[in-house]
C-alpha cells in the first residue's frame, strides 16, 4: 500500500564529507557547538615573506568547552563565556572596514557597466541597512539620506562601536549589550548564505575577515587556531574523512594543520587546491594551473593535498577544456608526469588518484535584474541614486522594521515543525523589505535578490543546464588530432586521475549514463538553504520534519532515475529469466546469486575492486524481500528486483557532502538522513509487513555508508581509525502520492 513507516531507525555517524569548503566550515555562532576536550597541535610550515622564506612554528590550542564558531575564533583572549560576544563585535567591525576599503556598491557606481552584478553587493546592501538602523539607535550626527557608497557612514558607525567596546565595564549592562542581538542578526546576513545573501557574497565577506584576522598582532597563531577549530567542528559532526577546498595562498598553512590533526586524531582530512580561474578569460585557467597549482603537487611537503577543485560558475560558462588540456599535457611529460608523481599505490603516495573536483551547475541566479535593490536602482535608473533616494530608502527600512514587529505579535507558533520567533528587534526585517513589500522611487519599483523567487530558480536552471552541457562538450573533445576524447584518455585504466562533479543537479542521469567513470557528490541540505537547484518554491513552504512528496519526487528525478528504462535489455532479460525459473523467492536468491552478483559488480564498476559483494548481495536480497513481502506474484518479484538493482546503479549519487557546513547551515548527518528518506520514498510501496519494514531503513543506511567507504578506498586509500559516536534516531512515515507528506521524527544523540 502507499502508506509506509520505518520506525525507530538508528543512523550511526556518516563518516564522509565529499564536498567542503574550508572557509565555510564553521558556523557564524553556535552556542551548542563546543569542543568536547582540549587539543594541542604542533604546527610547522614555510611561507613567503617580504624578506624571503619564513618558517613558522607554533602550537595551536583549543580549550575544552570552547565554542567552535567564527565568532569564537575572532573573539581572542581566553576561551570564556564572553569570547563569542567579543568575536561577534569583531566580525561586524571587520565588515564595516571592508565597506570603507572596497565597498562593492561604490565600485558598481564607478563602473562603466552597472548592469553587471558586483560581487558582494547584496552583503553591502545588508550592511547599509544595518548602519541605517545603528545610526538612529546610537544617535549619530549624520545627515539624513547618506549614500550607501559613502565611506563616512561606515567609518562613523565603526568608530562609535569601537568607543562602546573600549568603554564597556565588566558585569555592567551597556548600550553595546543592548545592540548585541541586532549585531548578531546582521552578522548572519553577512557571513552566512541565506534567502537574501548569495553564497559567493558570504564567501567574499569571510575571506576579507580571515585576511584581516591573519594580519593582526598574533594573527598567524589565531589564524591557525581558526583552521584547527574548523577541523574539530568536522570531527564533532562525526566526519572522519573530508575533501575540503582551499586557495593556493593558504594551502601550506592548512596542510600543516591538517597533517598534525590527522596524526593526533586518527582522521583522514584531505585538501583540494582551489582555483577560480576556470571562469576567467581564455587560457587563464591553464596559466593558473601551470603557475600556481602544479607546484603544489611537485612539493613533497604537501602530503595532504590530493586534488584540484574548480568552483561553481555563477552565471558564466566554465573553460573546462583548459583543465582537460592541462591534464593531458601533464600525462605526456617525460620521463614521468610531475603532476601525479606522488599518486598511486607506491610507498609515500598521497592518494591512489589525483581528484579533480569540478563544481558544475552551481549558481545563485544573480543577474542585472536579480541583485541588491540599490544595485538594481543603479542599473535601471537614468541617473545614480542621490540623497532623495537614500532618504526614501532609510524611511522604508524603519517602516518595515515596525511592520516586522507587528507581524511577530500576529503570527504565533502553531506546530512543532515551525521555527520559533526570535525576540530581538530586527527579526523579520529583510522579509518585510524584500518579500512582503517593495519600494518605488521615481517610478522604478526596486527588485531584490531572493533565493526562493521564481526569477532566481529560472536563472539557476538555465545556468546549470548550460554549464552541464559545456562540460559534456569539453569531455567529448579529441585529446589530439587523431586521439581519443579527453574523457576516454583521462579515465583510462592506467590513469591516476579521478573525476567527481559537485552539484551537477541538471541532466545528471544523462551524464551518469554517458560517463560511467565520473562520480557525483550530493548535498540536499545546502541546496535547500541556498535554493541552488530550485527544489523549493518558498523557504516558507516546508516544515522541518515534514517533507512534501512533490518536492521528494522532484529531488529524486534530479539526482537519480529509478525507472525500469534505466536497466539495459540484457539486465531485464536476466531478471525475467530468474523470475520465471524460480518456484519461490527464496529459490530465486539461491539459484540467481551468481547472476545478481555479476549485475551488482557491473553497476558498481568504479568501486567493485574494494566493495564487499557478499554484503552488497545480502543488502540487495533484504531490500527485495521487503518490497515483495509474502507475495507469490511473479510480476511483484520482478518489480522488486528492478527497483533494488536501480538503487545500486545509482550509487554514485550517494557520496554526500555539505558544501560549506557553517556557511550553508548544513549538517552531514542531516544529509545522511535526507538521503535515506529520499531512497525509502523511491522504493515504496512495500509488500512486507510493517514489522519487517524497519529492515529497509537499516539496509539503505548500510548501502549509502558502504559505497561511500568503498569510493574513498578506491580513490584515496585506507579509511580513518577514528569512528564518531554521534547517532540520530529517526522514525520515517509517509504516504506515496502527489500532494502528500513524509514525516521525519528524530532525536539526535550527544556528539
Amino acid at each position: 500500500m502507499a502508506y509506509f513507516a520505518l520506525p525507530s531507525l538508528t543512523l550511526p555517524s556518516y563518516r564522509f564529507d565529499y564536498h567542503s569548503r574550508f572557509a565555510g566550515i564553521l558556523p557564524v555562532e553556535d552556542a551548542a557547538s563546543v569542543a568536547g576536550d582540549s587539543l594541542q597541535l604542533p604546527v610547522a610550515y614555510k611561507v613567503q615573506g617580504r624578506d624571503g622564506t619564513v618558517e613558522v612554528q607554533a602550537t595551536v590550542a583549543i580549550a575544552k568547552g570552547q565554542q567552535l564558531s567564527l565568532a569564537a575564533a575572532f573573539g581572542g583572549g581566553e576561551a570564556d563565556d564572553a569570547q563569542a560576544g567579543r568575536g561577534a563585535v569583531s566580525l561586524f567591525l571587520k565588515a564595516l572596514s571592508w565597506m570603507e576599503e572596497s565597498n562593492p556598491l561604490a565600485s558598481l557606481a564607478a563602473s562603466g557597466n552597472r548592469a553587471r552584478y558586483e560581487r558582494g553587493e547584496c552583503i553591502a546592501e545588508n550592511l547599509y541597512i544595518a548602519c541605517v538602523c545603528l545610526t538612529r539607535w546610537l544617535g549619530l550626527n549624520l545627515r539624513r539620506g547618506i549614500a550607501a557608497t559613502d565611506p563616512v557612514l561606515y567609518k562613523t558607525v565603526r568608530g562609535a562601536l569601537e568607543a562602546l567596546v573600549k568603554g564597556a565595564k565588566p558585569n555592567a549592562s551597556t548600550t553595546l549589550d543592548q545592540l548585541m542581538p541586532a549585531l548578531r542578526y546582521f552578522n548572519r546576513k553577512i557571513y552566512s548564505a541565506g534567502q537574501y545573501t548569495p553564497f559567493d557574497d558570504a564567501c567574499c565577506a569571510r575571506s576579507f575577515a580571515i585576511r584581516r584576522l591573519r594580519a593582526e598582532p598574533d594573527g598567524e597563531t589565531r589564524y591557525l587556531q581558526w583552521m584547527a577549530m574548523s577541523l574539530r567542528y568536522l570531527e564533532q559532526q562525526g566526519v572522519a574523512h573530508v575533501q575540503t577546498a582551499i586557495g593556493e595562498d593558504e594551502i601550506r598553512a592548512a596542510n600543516a594543520v591538517v597533517a598534525s590533526y590527522n596524526r593526533a586524531r586518527q582522521t583522514q582530512y584531505k585538501l583540494l587546491a582551489r582555483t577560480s580561474a576556470v571562469y576567467a578569460g581564455a587560457q587563464a585557467l591553464e596559466r593558473d594551473l601551470s603557475a600556481r597549482i602544479l607546484p603544489l603537487f611537485e612539493d613533497p611537503s604537501l602530503g595532504e593535498v590530493i586534488g584540484i577543485d574548480l568552483p561553481g560558475s555563477g552565471n558564466r560558462g566554465g573553460h573546462y577544456a583548459e583543465l582537460f588540456a592541462f591534464l593531458t599535457a601533464q600525462q605526456q611529460v617525460q620521463p614521468s608526469p610531475e603532476l601525479t608523481r606522488f599518486f598511486g599505490a607506491g610507498a609515500g603516495a598521497r592518494a591512489l588518484q589525483l581528484t579533480n573536483h569540478i563544481q558544475c551547475g552551481e549558481d545563485a541566479g544573480l543577474s542585472s535584474d536579480n541583485r541588491s535593490a540599490i544595485g538594481y536602482a543603479m542599473a535601471y535608473s537614468l541617473r545614480l541614486p542621490a540623497t532623495g533616494f537614500y532618504r526614501a530608502y532609510s524611511d522604508y527600512v524603519f517602516a518595515c522594521l515596525a511592520a516586522a514587529k507587528g507581524r511577530q505579535a500576529e503570527e504565533a507558533r502553531d506546530s512543532a515543525g515551525t521555527p520559533p520567533h526570535r525576540t530581538y528587534d530586527v527579526s523579520g526585517l529583510f522579509d518585510e523589505m524584500f518579500r512582503n513589500d517593495s519600494l518605488t522611487c521615481d517610478g522604478l519599483t526596486l527588485r531584490r535578490y531572493d533565493v526562493a523567487s521564481a526569477r532566481t530558480r529560472e536563472r539557476v536552471d538555465s545556468a546549470g543546464k548550460r554549464n552541464t552541457m559545456a562540460l559534456c562538450e569539453s569531455l567529448d573533445l579529441p585529446s589530439s588530432e587523431q586521439g581519443p576524447s579527453y574523457y576516454e584518455l583521462l579515465t583510462a585504466n592506467a590513469s591516476l586521475l579521478g573525476f567527481r562533479l559537485g552539484h551537477a543537479c541538471h541532466y545528471r542521469s544523462f551524464v551518469a549514463a554517458k560517463y560511467p567513470f565520473i562520480a557525483f557528490d550530493t548535498h540536499l541540505g545546502g541546496h535547500a538553504v541556498t535554493g541552488a537547484p530550485g527544489w523549493f518554491a518558498s523557504t516558507q513552504g516546508g516544515l522541518d520534519g515534514y517533507v512534501d512528496t512533490d518536492l521528494l519526487r522532484v529531488a529524486s528525478d534530479r539526482l537519480m532515475f529509478t525507472g525500469l528504462q534505466a536497466l539495459s535489455a540484457a539486465q531485464i532479460a536476466q531478471l525475467m529469466s530468474l523470475v520465471r525459473d524460480a518456484a519461490t523467492l527464496a529459490d530465486l536468491f539461491v539459484a540467481g546469486k551468481p547472476v545478481i552478483q555479476e549485475q551488482l559488480a557491473a553497476a558498481m564498476a568504479l568501486i567493485a575492486s574494494v566493495a564487499n559483494l557478499d554484503r552488497a548481495y545480502a543488502a540487495f536480497q533484504a531490500l527485495v524481500e521487503a518490497l515483495a513481502g509474502d507475495s507469490g506474484v511473479r510480476s511483484v518479484w520482478f518489480a522488486a528486483l528492478c527497483r533494488a538493482l536501480n538503487l545500486f546503479i545509482n550509487w554514485r549519487s550517494y557520496l554526500l557532502g555539505s558544501d560549506a557546513q557553517g556557511l550553508e547551515h548544513s549538517d552531514i548527518q542531516d544529509e545522511f538522513l535526507r538521503t535515506i528518506v529520499l531512497l525509502a520514498y523511491d522504493l515504496v510501496p512495500f509488500e512486507a509487513s510493517a514489522s519487517s519494514q524497519g529492515n529497509v531503513g537499516a539496509q539503505l543506511q548500510q548501502l549509502v555508508a558502504s559505497v561511500s567507504a568503498a569510493y574513498w578506498q578506491a580513490t584515496v586509500g585506507p579509511l580513518a581509525a577514528f569512528a564518531g559516536t554521534r547517532q540520530i534516531t529517526a522514525s520515517i512515515a509517509g504516504y506515496k502520492a502527489p500532494a502528500s507528506v513524509v514525516t521525519v521524527t528524530r532525536k539526535p544523540s550527544p556528539a
